[in-house]
């Protein structure tokens, strides 16, 4: 069975999270499928973040939701808490930003979350449509997911793309939503599996596990039925799981 990474926002172990620089770093190292976060900012752009707020990049205690984009895009974006002044010069990106990078890596496929912070604040419809015209050009390389289920509707339903739900939870409930969405992917943090050797549930979908950066734990997942697998390492791991590293 062969394993798919994925470079989860990028590669935050190496780069700020959901930068372009980061995704472009990936993609030249092979990586074939990205993942990335949307907020939508006060004037309706669509905006490459995953939190409420752009503190933890910026040291900026704005609320993206409260704030205009030309607003965020002035600001030193480089993690700096992580990173120093290493990064000093990356900006927050706005979506539109990545569906350019894409169409230079055409066989690359990007999995947009879209972040309920923005739905609850701006509704399905206005969130959506503001998504959506931004990844146009770039649809045959999106698959829109969340942990809600109506933006993935409205996404199948207004543009046929394929979809990800990701599990808030690990239950009959659960199982039985997936069963009625039928999304082609399901993604479940690590921490939500069960316990092995519980069987992960059988569908019309591949399985996405987040986030493993070891090799041992990709080949655990990669044994119980998991199909792809969101990394903070994917360079790394690319380099490991090449034949001859340490996966031979």
């Amino acid at each position: 069975m062969q394993t798919i990474l994925i470079g989860h926002r990028g590669e935050p172990a190496s780069f700020p999270e959901n930068s372009i620089a980061g995704f472009e770093a990936v993609l030249r190292a092979g990586a074939m499928y990205i993942e990335t976060d949307v907020q939508l900012t006060a004037d309706g752009v669509p905006l490459l973040h995953h939190d409420a707020d752009v503190a933890r990049l910026t040291g900026h205690d704005h609320v993206v939701m409260q704030t205009d984009f030309a607003t965020l895009s002035r600001l030193a974006a480089g993690h700096p808490a992580r990173f120093g002044a290493h990064f000093a010069d990356l900006r927050l990106a706005r979506l539109g930003d990545l569906a350019e990078l894409l169409k230079r890596w055409p066989r690359a496929t990007a999995l947009i979350e879209v972040k309920q912070d923005s739905i609850a604040v701006f509704g399905v419809a206005r969130v959506m449509e503001a998504i959506l015209a931004e990844l146009h050009a770039v649809f045959t390389q999106c698959v829109i997911i969340s942990f809600q289920q109506e933006p993935l509707i409205h996404a199948r339903a207004v543009r046929r793309l394929p979809i990800g739900w990701v599990l808030p939870q690990w239950s009959d409930a659960a199982r039985a939503a997936a069963m009625q969405l039928r999304p082609e992917y399901l993604i479940c943090s690590r921490r939500r599996l069960p316990v092995a050797p519980e069987p992960l549930w059988t569908g019309p979908w591949k399985w996405v596990v987040y986030t493993v950066n070891t090799v041992e734990d990709v080949l655990a997942l990669r044994d119980r039925g998991v199909d792809m697998l969101e990394t903070d390492t994917i360079r790394q791991l690319l380099r490991d799981m090449r034949p001859g590293g340490a996966q031979a």
